[in-house]
């Protein structure tokens, strides 16, 4: 007999669909008795219920015959990079594999985080910023992270956009980085400080 507790997703958490040619992917809003609260997560709309049974952990992907119907969580960073990519095909009108170079968020899904794109931001960003928007996030130029050609846009949740944008600074390979944010309002005089990790620095990525 199976006796795993149930892990109730909690809000804000990104769910994928499994089901076979399906590209869905929901936010949790909420839960209750009867399952999910949850809302396409390009547009948070379509807010419906769904069955936490059919939530699935990520680890099923691993299996020789993975489950064909569900949902499993897709990380913050790579569901902004579909969004992302998505947005940028139709405004360039073309598929661009590498129109987005990386993306990278804290799980937190207010903390947000940075995307560097193949493009300007003359040509990318108005598109991205739009449809960061729609998904409920702020979004602006992140010119202090760019090197050379291409731009970088800085994203966080819509109630955090009067925060300041410094992120913890990336090692130079980026791996692992799952950038923190700043808690503090935006010209602050002190050092940069993330409350959750208790943690100040100073850096040159960002306001401070």
């Amino acid at each position: 007999m199976n006796t795993a507790a149930t892990v109730v997703p909690e809000p804000g958490t990104l769910l994928r669909a499994l089901r076979p040619g399906s590209r869905a992917i929901v936010r949790v809003t909420g839960s209750g008795v009867d399952g999910l609260a949850v809302v396409d997560a390009a547009t948070l709309t379509r807010p419906r219920t769904i069955p936490l049974s059919v939530v699935r952990p990520y680890e099923v992907l691993y299996r020789p015959r993975p489950p064909r119907s569900g949902y499993v969580p897709i990380a913050e960073a790579d569901f902004v990079h579909r969004l992302l990519d998505a947005a940028l095909c139709k405004a360039l009108d073309r598929d661009d594999p590498h129109a987005v170079d990386y993306v990278r968020a804290h799980p937190d899904s207010a903390s947000g985080g940075l995307a560097r794109l193949g493009y300007e931001y003359e040509q990318a960003g108005p598109a991205c910023t739009k449809a960061l928007a729609r998904a409920g996030y702020g979004a602006e130029p992140a010119p202090q992270h760019v090197s050379g050609f291409g731009s970088a846009v800085r994203f966080c949740r819509q109630d955090r956009r009067h925060l300041c944008p410094a992120l913890v600074a990336p090692p130079w390979d980026l791996r692992g980085w799952e950038p923190w944010s700043c808690d503090r309002e935006r010209g602050h005089a002190e050092p940069h400080h993330n409350i959750a990790m208790g943690y100040h620095w100073t850096d040159h990525c960002g306001e401070g």
